[in-house]
C-alpha cells in the first residue's frame, strides 16, 4: 500500500518470526484440544478452561496483528488564522487541579490564540469565578445533565464556533506546541482528529517500579505500539484527551457518541464508519495525573470494561458497517480485551476446584500433553515481548492483570445481567486512607482458596481422601495452584506498596535558590531547589536550619526571582555538612502559585528528561554538591 510521505512504518522481522511460531504452536494445542482431550462427564470443568485457553490465543493473534508494523509520522506546518478552541470539560476536580490545565490552554502557541473554554458539568461558582480572573470563557449546561461527559461536550458543540477543538481532560496540561505539532495534519479535510499519547507526572500506581523512564507505565503498550499499529489501517482511536478534533466532523456523526460510557472509542469508530481519516501523532503533547490509588485506578478500569462491553453488545465493530476488515479487527481488539477478566478468573478457578474435587478438565497422555503445551506457553510471552518494543514486562504485566481480574468479570456480569451502566468519574489526587485491601479483598480470597485446595489434596494424597489425584496430575495442579497464590498474594502486597501521602504532586526541579532566616534580610546561603509544587518543597543547602525554623527562599525562574517563605518540616544533614530539607510553604498568592505551575509544567519530567515543553528554560548547573539522600518516608504537604 502506497503511504504518505509523512508516514513511515517499520517492523521487527525478528518479533515477527517468532510470533508466527507461536501462534503455529498454539493452534496446534489447541486443535488437539478440542479434538482429542475433553470428555463429558468433566464437561462443566474441562469446556470453561478450553475456551479460556482458546481466547488467549485469539488474544494473542489479535495483539500481534496490531503490533505487526508500527507508524511514526511528522505533521506539516501548522497553517495560520485558523479558529481553535480548547474544550475542557470538568465536573468535580478541585482548584489545584484545574487551575493549570487552564493555564496550560492559556500557553498554547498560536495565532490567533486558542479560545478556551471550561465546561463545568457541576455548576460551581468558584470554577466560574476562576475563569473570570483568568479570562476563559464558562459553559455550564442547564440540569438534567444527561450522559456526562458526552452531553457535556455536546452541549458545547451547539455554542463553540471554532473549526478545531483542543479536547483534553480537567487533569491534563497541553504543552505550549501542541498546535504546531497537530494542526499541520487537518491540512487534509478527510481527517477527523489527531490523538497523541497519554502522558502522566505523577508516580502513580500504574507507573513501573525500579525503572527510572517517568513514561513507562500500564498503558505503554497501548500508546507506544499498539496505537501506532491501529494508525497503519487508519483505525487509531479518540482517546478522549489529548486530542485534536475537526468539529465539522463530529457534526457530522451527530456529536459525541452518548450510547456508552466510552465515548471517545465509540465516536472514533462513527467517524471511521463514516469515512473520516484519522492520526496517531506519537509525541507526548500533554501530561495528565493518573489514578494515584488502586482503587481509583480500579474504578477508571471498570468504566472502561463496561463500556466496551456496550459497544460489543450495541455496536459489535465485527458486524459494523462502513468499517474495512482490518479496522473491524483493530476495533474488536480493543474492545474485547477486556474479556481478559473472566478468562483469566476461570484460569485461577480450574486448579484448586481440580484438587478439591479431584476432576481432570482434560483427558491426555502426560507425554503428549507437555509436549503440545510447553511451546506455546514459551513462545507466547516472547512473541508478546518482541512484538511490543520494550514496552511489556512479564512479572509487572501478571500483576496488572491479576489486580484487574474482578473488576473485568464484573463489568461483564453486570452487563449479562441486563444492569445499567453508569459513568464513574475516576477520583483524582492521593486517597485519604489506603483502600487497597477493600479493593482486592477477591484476589486474597482466591489466594486463600487455592491454597486450601492444594493442602486439602495433600492430605489426599497422604489419607486417600475422595478426590486423590495421580501423582502426575496431583504435581502439576498443585504447582498450578500454589503459583497462582503466590502471584495473587504478590500482586496484593505490590498494590499495597503505593501509598501517597502528598496532597499535591512534587515536581521534580533543579533551581538555584538561595534562603537564610524569615527576618534576616536578603538570604545568601545558597541552594537548589530538587522538588517544588506550589505548596511546598525540598533543596539541598550548605547550612541546615532546624526543623520547625522559619525561612525566606528567593528562586531563580525564567520570569525572574520568586520569593517564598515556608517552615522547615525536615532537615538532615549529608555528607559533606550539606544538608537536605523540607519546607512547606505558606499560603502563597494566585500570582505566585501560577508562576510555579508554568515553570513545573514546562519540564514535568526534571530538567533531564528529553520530554519537555518547546522553549522550556534551561536552569544553571546546581551550585550545591552533595550525595543523594537516604530514602524517607514522604511528607504530609
Amino acid at each position: 500500500m502506497r503511504q504518505e510521505r509523512s508516514v513511515r512504518v517499520s517492523s521487527d522481522r525478528r518479533a515477527q518470526l517468532v510470533a508466527a511460531a507461536a501462534l503455529l504452536a498454539g493452534a496446534a494445542y489447541l486443535g488437539w484440544r478440542w479434538g482429542w482431550t475433553l470428555q463429558w462427564h468433566t464437561l462443566w470443568l474441562g469446556l470453561p478452561l478450553l475456551v479460556a485457553e482458546t481466547w488467549a490465543l485469539a488474544s494473542a493473534a489479535l495483539f500481534a496483528f496490531s503490533a505487526w508494523s508500527l507508524t511514526a509520522r511528522e505533521a506539516g506546518p501548522a497553517p495560520p488564522g485558523r479558529r481553535v478552541a480548547v474544550l475542557i470539560p470538568t465536573y468535580n476536580e478541585p482548584a489545584d487541579i484545574l487551575r493549570p490545565t487552564i493555564l496550560g490552554a492559556l500557553g498554547l502557541r498560536y495565532r490567533p490564540a486558542p479560545e478556551v473554554w471550561v465546561l463545568d458539568d457541576g455548576g460551581r461558582e468558584w470554577v466560574a469565578e476562576m475563569c473570570r480572573e483568568l479570562g476563559v470563557r464558562y459553559l455550564s449546561r442547564p440540569a438534567p445533565r444527561e450522559h456526562a461527559k458526552a452531553g457535556n461536550l455536546n452541549y458545547a458543540l451547539t455554542r463553540v464556533e471554532a473549526d478545531f477543538l483542543v479536547i483534553v481532560d480537567a487533569d491534563h496540561v497541553a504543552m505550549p506546541h501542541f498546535l504546531e505539532r497537530t494542526l499541520g495534519y487537518m491540512a487534509d479535510p478527510e481527517v477527523a482528529f489527531v490523538q497523541s499519547p497519554q502522558a502522566f507526572f505523577n508516580r502513580s500506581f500504574q507507573h513501573s517500579r525500579g525503572v527510572g523512564d517517568p513514561l513507562l507505565n500500564e498503558q505503554s503498550l497501548f500508546y507506544d505500539v499498539i496505537c501506532r499499529g491501529k494508525d497503519r489501517d487508519n483505525a487509531c482511536f479518540w482517546c478522549g484527551s489529548s486530542a485534536l478534533v475537526r468539529r465539522e466532523a463530529l457534526l457530522a456523526v451527530g456529536g459525541v457518541a452518548t450510547e456508552t460510557v466510552v465515548e471517545d472509542t465509540h465516536t472514533a469508530m462513527k467517524l471511521h464508519q463514516a469515512g473520516w481519516k484519522s492520526v496517531y501523532h506519537p509525541e507526548v503533547l500533554a501530561v495528565g495525573l493518573a489514578p494515584e490509588e488502586v482503587s481509583a485506578f480500579l474504578t477508571q478500569r471498570g468504566r472502561w470494561a463496561s463500556g466496551c462491553y456496550q459497544v460489543l453488545r450495541r455496536d459489535n465493530p465485527l458486524f459494523a458497517r462502513g468499517l474495512g476488515l482490518r479496522q473491524r479487527l483493530h476495533y474488536f481488539s480493543s474492545v474485547s480485551h477486556y474479556l481478559e477478566g473472566p478468562q483469566r478468573l476461570v484460569g485461577l478457578l480450574v486448579p484448586p476446584l481440580v484438587l478439591l474435587t479431584g476432576t481432570l478438565p482434560l483427558s491426555a497422555p502426560a507425554g503428549l500433553y507437555v509436549a503440545l503445551f510447553l511451546p506455546q506457553l514459551v513462545l507466547v510471552p516472547l512473541a508478546t515481548r518482541g512484538l511490543a518494543r520494550g514496552r511489556f514486562r512479564f512479572a509487572e504485566s501478571e500483576r496488572y492483570t491479576l489486580v484487574r481480574v474482578i473488576a473485568y468479570t464484573k463489568a461483564a456480569a453486570a452487563l449479562v445481567r441486563g444492569g445499567r451502566v453508569t459513568f464513574k468519574v475516576t477520583p483524582k489526587g492521593a486517597a485519604t486512607g489506603s483502600l487497597w485491601l477493600t479493593a482486592l479483598k477477591w484476589q486474597v480470597a482466591l489466594a486463600a482458596f487455592a491454597l486450601c485446595a492444594a493442602a486439602y489434596q495433600a492430605v489426599a494424597q497422604a489419607f486417600g481422601l475422595p478426590g486423590r489425584l495421580s501423582v502426575f496430575a496431583f504435581a502439576v495442579t498443585v504447582f498450578w495452584s500454589v503459583m497462582n497464590a503466590g502471584l495473587l498474594g504478590a500482586a496484593v502486597w505490590w498494590a499495597r506498596e503505593v501509598r501517597h501521602r502528598r496532597v499535591a504532586h512534587r515536581f521534580p526541579v533543579r533551581v538555584q535558590a538561595a534562603c537564610g532566616p524569615e527576618g534576616a534580610g536578603v538570604p545568601v546561603v545558597p541552594a537548589t531547589v530538587r522538588d517544588l509544587n506550589p505548596f511546598g518543597l525540598s533543596m539541598r543547602v550548605a547550612e541546615a536550619p532546624v526543623a520547625g525554623a522559619r525561612v525566606r527562599i528567593v528562586m531563580l525562574l525564567d520570569s525572574g526571582p520568586l520569593e517564598v517563605t515556608g517552615t522547615v518540616a525536615r532537615a538532615e544533614t549529608l555528607d559533606g555538612g550539606v544538608a537536605d530539607i523540607g519546607v512547606r510553604l505558606d499560603e502563597l498568592p494566585r500570582e505566585k502559585q501560577d508562576v510555579i505551575l508554568r515553570w513545573c509544567f514546562a519540564q514535568p519530567f526534571g530538567p533531564d528528561s528529553p520530554i519537555r515543553g518547546a522553549g522550556a528554560p534551561v536552569e544553571a548547573p546546581e551550585p550545591v554538591p552533595a550525595e543523594r539522600p537516604s530514602e524517607r518516608p514522604l511528607l504530609s504537604f
